[in-house]
């Protein structure tokens, strides 16, 4: 790797290692840039052996949808949907500092396990703030997991898969 780095060095003039911080930088100014138009969280994760879970957080002008799947690839399994103070959440999520996430986290010395992905989509852009894992986790991913896929007892069950994303826009609407 060191040579890599080295060869690189010598062709470009450049060092790779600010350059990736520079794309850090970059992708920390611009979550934060957008954090005030943030509409959505989608939270995945399963793998070998288990089951597999999403977690939908909108966000809308007075509170946040929330809703959860725990089998998600299994059709037919009900999703919760839970209703959240909106200042409540957003002080939350705040609070695991998403900007800090890299785009990928990976354990190379584990094959099977657990997969997960986190994707923030913004109200007006196309542009989404994404990270992903497998087997390899940034500080605050607990916090994010259980504040996306936590079982609420006030939760009440609907035939909504969370896959298709027409039916979710229409159960949407509903709110």
């Amino acid at each position: 790797m060191a040579e890599l780095i080295a060869t690189y060095q010598q062709q470009t003039k450049r060092d790779p290692l600010v350059l990736l911080a520079r794309q850090d930088e970059k992708r920390r100014r611009n979550f934060l840039a957008n954090w005030s138009q943030l509409k959505e969280l989608r939270f995945s994760v399963g793998g070998y052996p288990g089951d597999y879970a999403t977690g939908l957080a909108v966000i809308l002008p007075k509170k946040v949808v929330l809703l959860q799947q725990p089998h998600s690839l299994i059709e037919g399994t009900p999703c919760l949907v839970n209703q959240l103070e909106r200042k409540q959440f957003l002080t939350a999520v705040q609070a695991c500092h998403l900007e800090n996430w890299q785009r990928e986290y990976f354990n190379p010395q584990i094959l099977d396990g657990t997969q997960w992905s986190l994707t923030c989509h913004y109200q007006g852009r196309k542009q989404t703030f994404t990270a992903e894992g497998s087997n390899d986790y940034p500080a605050s991913y607990e916090r994010v997991k259980n504040l996306l896929l936590a079982k609420d007892e006030a939760a009440k069950e609907v035939a909504l898969n969370l896959m298709d994303q027409e039916a979710v826009t229409d159960f949407l609407t509903t709110f």
